[in-house]
């Protein structure tokens, strides 16, 4: 009963909707007509015409007694209008226009051939109802378009158009008009309305003393007394004073659980949306509200209460320069900033730009983009959202390309590096607004200053999107870039229950799929925003405290296995006498430090302390002024340190430490008897984690294929299904992961993180980059710039001499790629392990988010590796994986590496939600231009452009 219950309450939903909603659209050819031509063409409704098409005819035919025909401009843009409208006249979803809340939405619908023309207008976790609707009216098209007759074919439309809950009469006449001849028409129309009776409806008595309303208590326990069949007791329901079916309201929601006789308190299931909310990915985003209100309404609007405070929401705060930063949170779950815009034929100057990112580089766009240049064109005036129209004059300081360039941007969504921030700069804004818009004949309350003030950040040092870089062509040529940067996720090619991700395995020249297709969990029961089967989430507790969030796992498709975790204070933190706010950033020396939750969370430099002689000659770049000796130490957290001291450095203990580099755990570590270990190395985040567990041990009686695919590569790159095969098998383990390709599985090198692998393709399954080959012999010092930093170490090439990179803490050879330093909160890692304790820690090391930051890269030819430095910080290298890359895939790749150093300090809910994630508090950009000609010579000019801004986490 519960399944098809939800599926009729949702239908009525829609039918609700439908019948409340009086919605008017005004045509823009009405400021072309006068008198009484005006005020009948006023009076047109495009959502009734684009359903109706006798009425858009008869509407013609009364338009034409009103308007002359010598209004040529009025009729043809009426014409062309019509004629839009028209091209989706055979689009089942038409039905369904008068729901979206959105005008933009309503605009979308009327104008479409498809639910595809509705991706720039319409967002569907805002339209709930809307595309409700248009899923019901393809599925009814696709049963209707059976028919073998037009009888057939016309009763079966009536009964989806008329009512959403058919009557038994519309019903028997598909059964008299289809049965015989249209079989197919007949069962499928009665598996999509399909009747169910209901047995044992006393036991859901219970549920009509949840209604505050004496009538519906009333009429709720006559209708189960007497009612039969599931749509006689929502019409009985409907009818009797208790409304239309809203999940949302604790009576309706008493119905929408098991069949369970007792009370709500005693059922061991809770719906959906009380298990994640209505978009748990958004309500992250409500700490950053400025105003308390805000942050409520954002808070009820995304838990349970949608319907109900959506549009309070998004008038009273998301239409407000003041929460720019709530808005441009909440835009980044549903169109997040993603590098590259191509293939518009409109906003041409936007083509091109493989290393810019954007929000909404698509058809649609481009399409709105050119609707809108054409209406300011016909009127001569621009309507901003917050009701004031502003008349234009033509001048040549305001040509046609400034105008394009403005609605380009408002569509196509261009973000800025830093902050991914899509508002038109404020001097960019004053320009346009004072040489283009005639103030004669604008009330003299307002002004350029006070318009650009609501609609632009007031900061010129902010982030802001500056208009004249799209007035030009870009200066890449197409025939030039074509395939060197390529997204494959971008347009979402998988199924709609599915996740996209790069397949990066699939390298340049090889015939294989560049992208893989997972199973997702979407983060609400309407949020857009999916994360891959088996990954763990933070899911904010509703109506708790700050700080009360729970731990739930993806599982297929379905979010769930939640654990509570104890609530906790964001409090500030106490230095000495000052105190640093939760969520701050500050330094210490030449320390970054941030604040969480009354937590210091500082880098562990060694600052140089100079003398009145000059540099201070003791200084060794090294924590704890270690000395840079290579005598390598295996700690308990699966970490090699090159020498004892930098091990105490990182507060490891005399029983935390083993005397040699960290090797095959299987050497020293023995399993029970009829079992066979292999190695699992991890690098654990901290020293909470016990026991770091760095192997396994197979069962020798264990049926192999039995067990979940979870593949293996051994020294000789034979890949196993799982390690329990390669066990029985008696190979010897390279790597965890398939058989990595076009690398080489034979010869030892040492990765950047001073640990020496089997090999090449071993380092980089580990998500390191190599450093040099052969085994690790030296460690490098510390310094900022992209230089050799070790003698007698034979460095490999760089890809491109005059990149930009940096020499990685503690290694020997420089990179060329985006490089990032990212600070973390142990305690908020300290948390989660003991919330799940019990099960598997795996999501809480390094490699998983390592994998989990690979996730958020959208370029197949960017790669991201990195490792946690002896300076308690961990570095991130985003680089090309190509062997000889172009300058445009190098850059492409540092811009990559910039996109998630502002997801990190932005506090993105991708970077939030998830629980690998979520510990990361701050990055720094740390790439420099700095040529390796440079040597060893520390002192040399630095180019390193540093972001830290931490804002507070999970709320």
């Amino acid at each position: 009963m519960k399944r098809d219950f939800f599926k009729s309450a949702g239908f009525l939903i829609v039918f609700a909707s439908l019948v409340q909603r009086t919605c008017t659209q005004d045509l823009m050819c009405c400021s072309q007509a006068t008198g009484s031509c005006r005020s009948i063409c006023e009076k047109i409704s495009l959502v009734q015409l684009a359903a109706d098409v006798e009425l858009r005819n008869h509407t013609v035919s009364e338009v034409q007694k009103f308007c002359s025909i010598h209004l040529t401009s009025f009729w043809e843009c009426l014409n062309a209008t019509f004629k839009d409208i028209s091209r989706g006249d055979s689009w089942s979803g038409r039905i369904c226009c008068g729901l979206p809340h959105s005008e933009s939405c309503r605009k979308a619908c009327v104008t479409a051939t498809s639910s595809l023309d509705l991706t720039n207008g319409c967002r569907q976790s805002d339209e709930i109802a809307f595309f409700s609707c248009l899923e019901r009216q393809e599925a009814a098209a696709d049963c209707c378009n059976n028919a073998r007759t037009e009888d057939c074919n016309a009763v079966c439309v009536d009964l989806f158009r008329n009512q959403l809950v058919p009557s038994k009469l519309q019903k028997q006449k598909v059964k008299e008009y289809c049965e015989n001849d249209n079989p197919r028409v007949t069962d499928c129309v009665k598996d999509l309305v399909k009747v169910t009776p209901v047995k044992s409806t006393h036991k859901h008595i219970h549920c009509c003393e949840k209604s505050n309303v004496i009538k519906c208590r009333e009429s709720c326990k006559k209708v189960l007394s007497t009612k039969n069949t599931i749509q006689e007791i929502l019409d009985g329901l409907a009818q009797g004073g208790c409304g239309l079916p809203m999940p949302q309201e604790y009576f309706w929601q008493c119905f929408l659980r098991s069949d369970s006789a007792g009370p709500l308190s005693n059922s061991v299931r809770v719906s959906s949306i009380d298990r994640v909310g209505i978009d748990s990915a958004k309500w992250h985003c409500c700490h950053k509200a400025n105003s308390p209100q805000c942050a409520r309404l954002c808070s009820k609007t995304f838990t349970k209460f949608w319907s109900k405070f959506w549009d309070e929401f998004r008038h009273k705060c998301l239409s407000q320069i003041s929460e720019e930063g709530l808005r441009s949170c909440i835009d980044e779950v549903d169109e997040p900033c993603e590098l590259g815009c191509d293939g518009l034929s409109f906003c041409t100057n936007f083509n091109n730009k493989p290393t810019e990112l954007f929000r909404s580089c698509n058809a649609q766009a481009d399409e709105a983009a050119r609707n809108d240049v054409a209406l300011w064109q016909t009127q001569h005036n621009i309507s901003l959202a917050e009701g004031l129209t502003l008349p234009l004059k033509t001048t040549s300081k305001c040509s046609q390309n400034i105008w394009k360039a403005v609605a380009c941007t408002l569509q196509i969504k261009p973000c800025s590096r830093i902050s991914h921030a899509n508002q038109i700069c404020r001097d960019v804004c004053l320009e346009i607004l004072t040489q283009c818009v005639d103030w004669t004949r604008v009330s003299p309350v307002h002004s350029p200053e006070s318009v650009c003030e609501s609609i632009s950040p007031d900061d010129p040092n902010g982030s802001c999107v500056r208009l004249q870089t799209y007035l030009n062509p870009s200066s890449y040529k197409s025939s030039r870039i074509t395939g060197e940067v390529i997204s494959p996720c971008k347009g979402n090619p998988c199924e709609p229950h599915e996740v996209c991700t790069i397949n990066r395995n699939c390298l340049h020249g090889m015939n294989c799929k560049p992208y893989n297709c997972q199973p997702g969990c979407k983060l609400g029961e309407v949020s857009q925003y999916m994360v891959p089967h088996g990954t763990y989430v933070w899911i904010p507790t509703p109506n708790s405290s700050e700080g009360c969030v729970r731990i739930c796992k993806c599982n297929g498709n379905k979010i769930d296995e939640c654990l509570r975790l104890l609530c906790f204070s964001l409090t500030s933190c106490l230095l000495g006498n000052t105190q640093e706010l939760h969520g701050s950033v500050f330094a210490i020396e030449c320390n970054k430090c941030s604040c969480y939750a009354g937590e210091t969370i500082c880098s562990r430099k060694q600052c140089e302390s100079t003398s009145l002689s000059g540099r201070n000659t003791g200084y060794t770049t090294l924590p704890c002024n270690c000395p840079p000796h290579y005598v390598p130490v295996c700690g308990r957290n699966g970490v090699t340190y090159p020498s004892t001291c930098l091990a105490k450095c990182a507060d490891l203990q005399d029983s935390d430490i083993e005397y040699y580099p960290c090797q095959d755990p299987c050497k020293t570590n023995t399993c029970p008897v009829g079992q066979k270990c292999v190695p699992n190395s991890q690098v654990c985040l901290t020293l909470m984690h016990k026991p770091c567990k760095q192997y396994e041990c197979i069962n020798g009686s264990s049926n192999c294929s039995h067990l979940p695919l979870d593949p293996v590569c051994d020294v000789d790159n034979q890949e196993y299904e799982n390690s329990c095969l390669l066990a029985h098998h008696n190979a010897k383990l390279a790597y965890r992961g398939p058989c990595l390709p076009k690398c080489n599985y034979r010869s030892q090198v040492c990765g950047i993180n001073g640990k020496t692998y089997v090999s090449e393709c071993a380092a980089i399954a580990d998500m390191v980059s190599v450093d040099y080959q052969g085994p690790c012999t030296a460690m490098g010092l510390i310094g900022n710039v992209k230089a050799k930093q070790c003698h007698g170490v034979k460095c490999p090439e760089l890809k491109n001499p005059n990149c930009i990179g940096i020499t990685p803490p503690g290694a020997c050879c420089p990179i060329c790629g985006g490089a990032l330093r990212l600070l973390y909160s142990r305690k908020q890692i300290d948390r989660a392990l003991f919330v799940i304790q019990s099960q598997t820690t795996k999501p809480l090391n390094l490699y998983s988010m390592l994998k989990a930051l690979e996730r958020q890269i959208q370029v197949a030819q960017c790669s991201l590796k990195g490792y946690l430095t002896v300076e308690q910080d961990i570095f991130v290298a985003v680089h090309s994986t190509e062997r000889k890359p172009s300058e445009v895939q190098l850059e492409a790749c540092i811009r990559e590496a910039e996109k998630i150093a502002s997801l990190i300090n932005i506090q993105s809910s991708r970077i939030i939600s998830e629980l690998s994630l979520s510990s990361l508090t701050a990055a720094t950009i740390v790439h420099t231009q700095v040529s390796s000609s440079a040597g060893v010579n520390f002192e040399a000019s630095m180019a390193v452009f540093v972001v830290l801004v931490c804002v507070r986490v999970l709320r």
